[in-house]
């Protein structure tokens, strides 16, 4: 019988970057390397979503979004996270909110949500200002 051959890649395919922001209870941005078309413009988000209550690992919840994507979405080479994060509240869950109203403030822009993106949370404009809010997608545009 053979042996079989043994292979490495050249290049790292993952690679993380230690940060005081990627705690639990986080919102983070998927951004693509190539601009996607959307209803009212081109945008490189791709999926805008919390770390949960509690993940042990945050970092698996934005890696298991971002390996669908690449099987789906033609010529995506890469795939960037961002956190956005917000100052605390008591008995608030600010992470859910912030998070609700990137997605509405992304419909409002684009008409339509990220591409990964399916349900459509309730918008919590109140706590935050929408123009932080439009700078923060606006980001993403070419």
């Amino acid at each position: 019988m053979r042996k079989l051959k043994i292979r490495s890649s050249k290049t790292s395919l993952l690679t993380l970057t230690r940060s005081r922001q990627w705690t639990d209870r986080r919102v983070y941005i998927l951004a693509a390397n190539k601009y996607l078309k959307y209803q009212n413009g081109r945008s490189r988000i791709i999926y805008i979503g919390t770390t949960k209550k509690g993940a042990d690992r945050p970092a698996a919840s934005a890696v298991n979004k971002a390996s669908a994507a690449f099987y789906k979405l033609h010529g995506v080479k890469t795939i960037e996270v961002h956190i956005a994060t917000c100052s605390p509240r008591r008995n608030l869950a600010t992470w859910k909110r912030l998070e609700s109203s990137l997605i509405d403030a992304f419909r409002k822009r684009y008409f339509e949500p990220p591409k990964y993106n399916k349900v459509r949370p309730k918008a919590h404009e109140e706590l935050f200002g929408s123009k932080p809010q439009e700078k923060l997608v606006a980001r993403f545009e070419p």
